[in-house]
Order: structure tokens, then C-alpha cells, then sequence
């Protein structure tokens, strides 16, 4: 094997502005703070050893080789040395022999890439605020008032009792188009108190936050406060409060919406209090919770455990444990710390493997929530992602190929291998999920009144929402042209008349049997003038109720033959139209005539079954209430002749309701089937839903 040459640097002082912060604690790291530039540096015992000899020294070959007289058995070698001073180098805190007129510093250029996944945007220094803040309710923010928040939550649990169902009914259609609005209100308030309470316990303890902002992942905004001096605190305690603060608020909040939620009678009130309950507690557990991402669980697991540097030697492990079980490369591992190795080789595997899975989550939600810029933002993360770490992956593997420690047999058999177990899984294991498509609560079946002849409105005899008896006139049109027309037609059918008696009267056997036959068709133009005239007073079929959402302003208007006026139906008969994707369509067949979930805004959930399936997919939607642009859940777009599309075809499904189902609704509503049961795996949900997801030829 090639000799590796570690190269410290000769002339390595550390520059004027930085302060060590030791710790009265079992922590053995300190803090390097550089009050220039208000950073914070948590560095281990090793580091700090080696500060302290580099600080007498001002040279790397000096320091290094007085730490190995003072330290022989300690695990900094010569390459974590020399990494250390490249990062002290990077981070501006090595004073440098400038030119008397020094070129301003360049910062790191980040990579555009990235950027469209997670920035950061500085707007305010609110040390002022909270310490304004901290001085009138700081008692909030007090170790005791920790205890408030599991309290209150522990309180709206006892006080929901058995009323989990209607719970968990309120928090149905979560994602809807008329929620998000709500939903981001909601987020975005919840998120500046988390952030708040971090500031407010920071400031308690003596720190400064001289920075908050917001940080924008995937376009959503989520509020942030810079509260790195924290690490400044000597005791662990004070530093593992201002960590929590912000989930502890959290939790709290959740605990009031719960108690909230059980005395609320409104149907919305009680969804906006769900709402709050499930971002406050929830997805702050699973978010900010999280150890595996370097949020508040990271720095709370790292100051109850007092690991230095956990999430870098957990990479560190992982880096080596993926060359070496993965790739079969002959490589050493890294040297932990004895007391906590095992926490840090599980912590480097499973980080390593939720970033995987995290990547995964934001480029699949970008594909899909922003649609064609969206595929552009995903094609973008791959990019950044996957291809530039593969590609400097690639040029590594080539060098330890060049060099003889790579076996190029062992690392195809085995990456193949792997692969194999990989996605063999995903074709055994079977896909049982769910999920839900929209639909509309319609008369079974309809009648729709349309105006068989055009004209102007002239009497409206009903108004929306009455019952009316078959025969009873609807609406009375007026149309001259067409009275005109009939009695033109009724004269000159009168003069036929004339002309056969004249003809039967003189014998003339040919001119009669000719004004037969005008006489003929003439008669059979009056009968459907005549039903034109009739069909001037539009009547009800059925008995039923009347549903029209502009009978009011009908009077003095023209309508055209063909035009919808109203819609008679039964209360006792209804059903529901569902609006089906193709992929989910190929897989209902199989459990046709089950039983499904269906939830109707403002009503509890309640069963029915898929009687019918259409065969073939349409553009044409339903419903127009079921569009987005009239706050439905189906994306549109618009043709030239102004009429709505879907932009994708989809399969209509019909779900008959009983009597007793259908007196409940009202026609018209929109309703949320949930669909499910898959009996298919894995592999071949995914590869269904890939295939409908590429672009297809049209057929001829």
C-alpha cells in the first residue's frame, strides 16, 4: 500500500477574538467562541488539548508533538490532527500573514442546487424583544414550568376520554384545498412560539440571540432564532432547557386545543382545534424530536449523553461501514470513544439511512406538489443529491482500483448481491394501503329539465329547493318566432285540405295522391312544432325536489335549446359519483361491491359499497363542483372553447345510498371515498404508478 504523507502546517497561531469556554460539568468538550463573528464552535477534549498546546506553541508540529508526550495513548492522530487544523483554517480562526491592504474573504460558495431545497433568510435581532420579554413573563420559561406542559397535554387526553373516533373524524381531509389556508396560519403561529421559547430560555440564562429568520425547505417557511451562544452555558441542564423549551410550548398548546376541542359544538371549530392538537404534538415530536436530524432531538440526545461530535463520528462509522459491508473495500474503521461506540455506530447507520429516506421524501414531494416546475426542483435534488456523491464515489473507487485495493470481481458480485436483496422485498411484500378520491353526492337517477325549444323565460313557477308533483309547470318560456311559425304551418295545411276535396271532387286521382303526400309531411312538421309550443311550459316528470342554482334570476332571460333549468330528484334516492385514477382504477375491480369509508363535509363517516365501475377513462369531470377552480380536489385546465377539463383522464365509480343515507345528504356535496385494500406488492404498485407517469404515445 501507498505511504500516505500527513502534512501539518508549520506556522498555524490561532488569531485575537477567540475564547475557550470550559465547562463545571461531566462534559469534558468546551466551546471555541469567536466573538468576531458571534459563532460557536462545541469541540471535544482531544481538540481542546490540542488548542491549548497550539495556543503556547503557534505551530502544529509543535503542538501536535507536545500532545503525544502529554497524551501518548490518546486517539487524535496525525490525520484528525491535521483535519482539525484545515477546519480551523476554513472557519477563519487561524491568523494569517496578510498583505497590509487584505483582500476581503471569500465565503463558500453554496451550491444553487441545494439552495432550492433549504436556505436560510436573516430578518430581525430580537435580543431586545426577549429580553423585554424575559423580564415580564420569564416565569414561564422557569426548570418548574416544564412540568406544566406534559400536565395540560396529560389533561386533554383524560378530558377526550372514549371520544377518540370523533376525534380522529375532525381530523379527516387534513390535506383539503379549503384547510390549507387554515393549516399554514396555524403552522406558521405555532413555529414562532417554539422558536420564541427557545429565545425566551436562552436570554434567562444569559445568553444572546442576535438572530431570527426564516428557513425556507421546499418553499415552506418555518421560523428559526440563532441560540448557538447557548453553548456557552457551563451546565449541560441549563443547555439541554433552552433545547426543549420550544417542544415543551409545543406540547402545551396541543393540551389547551385538546381541552378546547372537547367543549367546542361547531363542526369547524372542533377541525381548527384537531389541527393544532396534531401540528403541536405530533409532528413536533417527529420533527423537532427527531435525533436523526441536527434539530432540537440531535442537540438534546448530544448534551444528555455528552458525545462530542456525535453526528461526525456517527458519518465517520457510517462512511466505514458502508465500504466495508457494501462495497468490500479493505478499509480500517474509525476510532470512537470506548465508553458510547456502540450509541454512535447505531446513530451513524440509522442518520446515514433517514437522510436516504429524507432526500427521497423531498424529491417525491416536489415532483408532486409543484407539478411541471416541481419535476424540474426534483430532477435538480437528484442532481445535487445522488448524482454529484455517486460521482465523487466513482472517482474514489477508480483510485483505489489504480492503486490495488479495490477488487473490481468482489465489488460487482457484491454490489449486485445486495441490490438484489434489496428489491426483492418490495416484490414480496404485499401493498395493503389506502387512499381517496373525490366524489359528489347526486339524485339516482337525476332528471335533469332541458329546454327543448329556445326563448325568453317568462314565468318562473317554482323556486329552488320545492317539492313538486309530476306534471306541474316548472317554467313558462315565450317565443313569437315559433307561435308564428305554427300557424303558417296550420294555414297552409288548410289549404291542402282544400286542394284534396277539390281533387276528389273533380276525379283527379294524380293531383290527389300528390297533395296526400304534402299533406303527409306537412302534418308531421305541425306535430313537432306543436310539441315545441307544448314543450314552452317545461313541467316536472317526477315527483321530487327542485334543484337549480339560478331559478331567481331565470325571469327575462334567453335560453337556448338544450340548456340545463333545473334538476328534480328524490330525497330517499342518491348516490355518490367517484372520480377514480386510472392505477387506482385497474386495482378497485378486485374488490368491486365491498365495503368502503366515505366521509361528507359537516357529517360523521358512514359505509357504502361500489356497485359499478365506468370501463373507460374520460377527461370529462363529473362534476364541475369537484374541479379545484370551484375548490374542489381535480386539477383542470382550460380549453380554447373555455369549457374545463381534467388534465388527466379518470374512471367514474358509482356508490348507491340507502334510503336512510341519502335523507342526510344533500345533493351536490362533496364527498371523500377512501379507497383501498391493494392485494398486488409493493414493486408492482410502484412500477404501475411509474408507467402511467411517463408520457405514452396517443393511440390511432
Amino acid at each position: 500500500m501507498p505511504v500516505i504523507v500527513i502534512q501539518l502546517p508549520s506556522h498555524s497561531p490561532l488569531r485575537e477574538g477567540l475564547v475557550i469556554h470550559a465547562r463545571n460539568d461531566s462534559d469534558k468538550h468546551v466551546v471555541l467562541e469567536d466573538s468576531r463573528n458571534a459563532e460557536y464552535f462545541r469541540i471535544g477534549e482531544s481538540e481542546r488539548d490540542f488548542v491549548e498546546a497550539l495556543l503556547e506553541s503557534g505551530s502544529a508540529h509543535d503542538a501536535y508533538r507536545h500532545y503525544q508526550e502529554h497524551r501518548p495513548k490518546s486517539h487524535f492522530s496525525m490525520v484528525r490532527a491535521e483535519r482539525f487544523c484545515k477546519w480551523l483554517l476554513v472557519n477563519d480562526l487561524i491568523a494569517l500573514d496578510v498583505a497590509p491592504n487584505p483582500k476581503p474573504k471569500k465565503t463558500a460558495t453554496r451550491n444553487p442546487l441545494v439552495a432550492l431545497f433549504f436556505w436560510k433568510i436573516p430578518l430581525v435581532d430580537p435580543d431586545r424583544c426577549l429580553m423585554a420579554l424575559n423580564q415580564s413573563c420569564g416565569w414561564m420559561f422557569c426548570p418548574r414550568a416544564l412540568l406544566v406542559a406534559p400536565l395540560g397535554l396529560l389533561l386533554g387526553v383524560l378530558a377526550t376520554g372514549g371520544q377518540w373516533s370523533q376525534f380522529f373524524a375532525s381530523c379527516e381531509k387534513l390535506f383539503s384545498s379549503w384547510r390549507w389556508i387554515w393549516i399554514a396560519i396555524a403552522w406558521t403561529g405555532l413555529k414562532i412560539i417554539h422558536e420564541t421559547a427557545h429565545g425566551v430560555t436562552c436570554r434567562r440564562y444569559g445568553g444572546e440571540v442576535k438572530e431570527a429568520g426564516l428557513a425556507m425547505i421546499l418553499l415552506m417557511p418555518i421560523a428559526y432564532v440563532n441560540v448557538t451562544s447557548s453553548w456557552r452555558f457551563a451546565s449541560r441542564w441549563q443547555r439541554l432547557h433552552v433545547t426543549i423549551a420550544g417542544v415543551m410550548i409545543e406540547l402545551l398548546l396541543a393540551g389547551l386545543a385538546l381541552l378546547a376541542w372537547n367543549q367546542f359544538d361547531s363542526l369547524p371549530l372542533k377541525q381548527a382545534a384537531a389541527d393544532v392538537v396534531l401540528m403541536a404534538s405530533v409532528s413536533s415530536i417527529l420533527f423537532n424530536l427527531n435525533p436523526l436530524l441536527k434539530f432540537d432531538g440531535y442537540f438534546a440526545l448530544a448534551d444528555v449523553t455528552g458525545i462530542d461530535n456525535l453526528y461526525d463520528d456517527g458519518q465517520s462509522y457510517a462512511r466505514y461501514f458502508g465500504g466495508r459491508y457494501f462495497l468490500g473495500l479493505n478499509s480500517h474503521p474509525p476510532k470512537l470513544p470506548g465508553k458510547f461506540s456502540g450509541l454512535i455506530k447505531w446513530y451513524g447507520c440509522s442518520a446515514a439511512f433517514y437522510r436516504v429516506f429524507t432526500v427521497a421524501g423531498l424529491l417525491t414531494a416536489a415532483a408532486t406538489i409543484f407539478h411541471g416546475a416541481g419535476i424540474l426542483i426534483a430532477a435538480a435534488g437528484v442532481v445535487s443529491f445522488v448524482f454529484k456523491p455517486m460521482t465523487a464515489l466513482v472517482r474514489h473507487l477508480r483510485q483505489l482500483r489504480r492503486s490495488g485495493d479495490l477488487s473490481l470481481t468482489r465489488l460487482t458480485l457484491r454490489t449486485g448481491l445486495l441490490s438484489a436483496l434489496a428489491i426483492c422485498p418490495f416484490w414480496l411484500i404485499p401493498a395493503s394501503g389506502s387512499w381517496t378520491s373525490p366524489g359528489i353526492v347526486q339524485y339516482s337517477p337525476p332528471a335533469v329539465l332541458r329546454v327543448r325549444s329556445s326563448g325568453f323565460v317568462e314565468n318562473v313557477h317554482v323556486t329552488d329547493g320545492q317539492w313538486v308533483q309530476a306534471g306541474s309547470p316548472i317554467v313558462t318560456l315565450r317565443n313569437e318566432n315559433l307561435n308564428i311559425k305554427l300557424l303558417r304551418q296550420k294555414k297552409q295545411l288548410a289549404q291542402i285540405n282544400q286542394e284534396i276535396l277539390s281533387a276528389q271532387w273533380r276525379g283527379m286521382s294524380i293531383e290527389l295522391a300528390g297533395a296526400v303526400t304534402r299533406k303527409d309531411g306537412l302534418q308531421q312538421q305541425l306535430d313537432e312544432l306543436q310539441l315545441d309550443v307544448d314543450q314552452l311550459v317545461l313541467r316536472a316528470p317526477i315527483d321530487g325536489r327542485i334543484i337549480s342554482r339560478r331559478l331567481s334570476i331565470l325571469a327575462g332571460t334567453f335560453v337556448q335549446s338544450g340548456d340545463e333549468v333545473a334538476v328534480i330528484g328524490r330525497e330517499d334516492s342518491k348516490r355518490i359519483k367517484v372520480s377514480i385514477g386510472q392505477v387506482e382504477a385497474r386495482e378497485t375491480k378486485r374488490w368491486q361491491g365491498k365495503t368502503l369509508r366515505i366521509v361528507v363535509s359537516n357529517r360523521s363517516t358512514f359505509t357504502g359499497k361500489l356497485s359499478r365501475i365506468e370501463t373507460r377513462a374520460d377527461t370529462a369531470p363529473p362534476d364541475d363542483a369537484l374541479l379545484a377552480i370551484n375548490g374542489g380536489a381535480l386539477a383542470a385546465i382550460q380549453e380554447r372553447d373555455d369549457r374545463f377539463v381534467l388534465s388527466e383522464p379518470r374512471v367514474n365509480g358509482i356508490i348507491e345510498l340507502t334510503s336512510e343515507q341519502s335523507k342526510k345528504l344533500r345533493c351536490g356535496q362533496r364527498a371523500s371515498v377512501y379507497l383501498g385494500n391493494n392485494n398486488g406488492s409493493l414493486g408492482y404498485y410502484y412500477l404501475t404508478r411509474l408507467w402511467y407517469a411517463l408520457p405514452h404515445p396517443p393511440r390511432l
